[in-house]
Parts: structure tokens; sequence; C-alpha cells
């Protein structure tokens, strides 16, 4: 889309300052009994302006058709083609990373009166990532590009969800959003690879429509999507309290390499928490020490206090032990479980231990992913 040389808004001023100024200057000649011509000049001249900055300047940049029904205060795109009209404010395509996370800690509490559950994790994001471009066109709808499809209907899947929060906040648009999203990380792996998404919507969908609006607003609408979507709008290393929502950010985790492996099992989220409340004894994991190790940047306390509740209920059968086991003895400084699972990670100092210890797990997992810390 070429831009013009002036914008709509400012050539419709120019329009109604030329009128103005026409009227001015007729009204003082006829008071002040000034020659006739210039009265003439005058109409003529403030003519000659409107009519040129209507002709060239006062026209869609993309069509190149009148916008003389385009209110000056409130319309942004062409009524008739419906592209937007102030490019130079609102950008036509954005592109956001998506990292999946990974729960260093995960504490299952009591079930609370709402359904959810109380939960103590610290998360922290990890060098996985989807990508997920948006970018605005003259529909006729919005829609989601994913190849293969993530959800049977494009308009289950998280992000067309995430799409629609942001403009119930927001407010009607006038043009349509395309969705592109490229998957690597696995799904139904406690990876948050679905929630990541869905923030990244939300992020993109800001710059595109609302570039002022703050970190707290839109995690604020993340939250209606999901208990850890509000997490992934700033990423980072965070503990999450309450059901998930409530984050408090955490020092950066130490410079290390994580491996991880998502078996071809899968694990119900709700399965997993009805698992935990029927336990005779409830798993007692906690953060505490992970805290003391992010607060220090010592990796090898961080690994040592790392626990997860799920992990405690697994199913019979489940491959989950054998490939944390694998990893401890190809040197990893501990690992296990993220989320409900079912993905298993370790961490690694270096990047060829990583390396060589997702060289042989990958014989037998296929899903296999070497990866650094963000």
């Amino acid at each position: 889309m070429k831009k013009p040389l002036i914008n709509f808004k400012k050539a419709r001023i120019i329009e109604i300052a030329s009128i103005v100024l026409m009227l001015i200057l007729s009204g003082l000649t006829v008071l002040l009994e000034l020659n006739k011509a210039f009265l003439t000049a005058s109409i003529v001249g403030g003519l000659t302006v409107y009519v040129v900055t209507a002709s060239l300047f006062d026209r869609c940049p993309r069509c190149g058709r009148n916008l003389d029904r385009v209110s000056l205060l409130r319309d942004d795109f062409c009524p008739r083609c419906g592209a937007p009209l102030c490019e130079e404010e609102r950008p036509a395509r954005t592109t956001e990373t998506a990292c999946a996370k990974v729960n260093l800690t995960l504490s299952v509490g009591e079930k609370r009166p709402d359904g959810y559950h109380e939960v103590e994790t610290a998360m922290t994001g990890v060098g996985l990532y989807d990508t997920v471009a948006l970018y605005r066109n003259t529909g006729p709808w919005d829609r989601l590009e994913c190849d293969p499809p993530v959800t049977e209907r494009a308009g289950d899947n998280l992000c067309m969800k995430a799409l629609r929060v942001f403009f119930e906040e927001f407010g009607p648009k006038k043009d349509f959003v395309t969705i592109q999203l490229e998957k690597r990380i696995p799904t139904q792996a406690g990876l948050g690879g679905g929630s990541g998404d869905a923030a990244a919507v939300l992020r993109g969908l800001r710059t595109l429509y609302a570039p002022n609006m703050t970190d707290t607003r839109l995690e604020k609408m993340a939250e209606k999507l999901g208990s850890d979507v509000p997490f992934f709008i700033r990423g980072g290393t965070a503990l999450a309290t309450g059901r998930g929502e409530k984050l408090e950010a955490l020092p950066k985790m130490p410079q290390c390499w994580l491996v991880i492996v998502k078996p071809e099992e899968s694990h119900s989220t709700a399965a997993m928490y009805a698992a935990i409340d029927s336990a005779e004894s409830r798993p007692g994991s906690d953060s505490r020490i992970v805290l003391e190790g992010l607060d220090s940047g010592d990796l090898a306390k961080i690994a040592a206090g790392m626990g997860n509740d799920f992990q405690q209920v697994l199913p019979e059968g489940s491959a989950i032990p054998a490939i944390v086991e694998t990893m401890r003895q190809q040197g990893a400084l501990n690992a296990q479980m993220t989320g409900s699972g079912s993905a298993v990670f370790g961490l690694f100092r270096r990047r060829e231990d990583a390396e060589l210890a997702a060289s042989v797990l990958k014989e037998d997992y296929p899903q296999t992913f070497c990866v650094p810390q963000v």
C-alpha cells in the first residue's frame, strides 16, 4: 500500500480551513467595502485549495476512491474497500514468538469453590517456540491458518478465542485479522504451547491496534483464556500462585541447556487433578529451594529443588520415570515432568552434554529437543 503524501485527516483539515478562510475573507471584503477583485480572488483561491486537496489527497491509498463519507474524528478505514487509512500509526502485519515453558516446581493445593485448585509453580521460558503471524486485511472474515490444525474447528482454537477476548475489551474493528500459526511445540505436553500462542496473539493485536496498551491490561484479558496464559504475556521466570494467574517476577534462570522429550502418551489435565484429589496423601513439593537458587544464580540448587506433584500420580505403565532416569544417567543435573505432562525436561550445564543426551533419547523418542533457557 502506497503511503499518501498527506494523511487523509490532514487533507480534511486543509479543506475545512480553506472554506473557513474563504468565508472570512469574503465577509471582510463586504464589511470593509474592498475591491471586488479581492473578493473574487478569495473565493477562487479557497475553492482551488479545496478542490486540489480533495482530488489529490482525500482518497483511500489502496482503492483511490474519494473519502467524502469518512468521519474526520472516528473512521480509520476506507468505507468501500476496508483498507486502513493510517498506516503510519497502525502496522498491517506483525510476527510474535511464542516460547514454551517448563515448571521447575508445581505444588497442587486444595480444590477451590470455583472448581480450580490452588497452585504454586515456578515457571521459566525455554527456547522451543511457535511462530504466530497476524495481519490485517479486508476479510470477509477473521481466520486461523494452521497446518496441521490443532483443533477440529478453527473457532475453538485458543488463538481465535484470544482474538475475540481482545476485541470484546478493545471495541469493534472495521477490518479483519488473519492468524498464521506455525507449530513446533508438541501439544498435550505440559509445555504451554496453546497458552503461549494465545498470549502471542494478544501481544500481536496490541501491536496492530493498541500500541499503548499495558502488559497489565493484557494479562487481565489473558486470565479469561486460561490459568497460565498471563505468564506468557511477559515470559521470563515467574512464580505463579492462586489458580496460576497471580504472577511474581523472579530472577532470570542461570545459563543452561534443556533436553525436552515428548513421549507418545498424553495426560488429561482434569484426570491428573482428580488423581491428586483422590490420593491417600498429597505430594508435598514446594518452591523454596528453587527460589533460593534463582536468587543466588545457583543452577545446582535449582535442580536440587525441582519437584512436580503430578509426577507422583502418573498412570500405570507411563514412560516418564524411564525417561527421567535416562536423562539423569546422561548427565542431567535433574529431570522431571513439566505441567500435567507428558513432556519431560532435564537441566544441563553444557550444550555439548545436552546435545549428546538428546541424541541418545531421540532414538526412542522422536520428539526430543535440545534448547537453551530464555
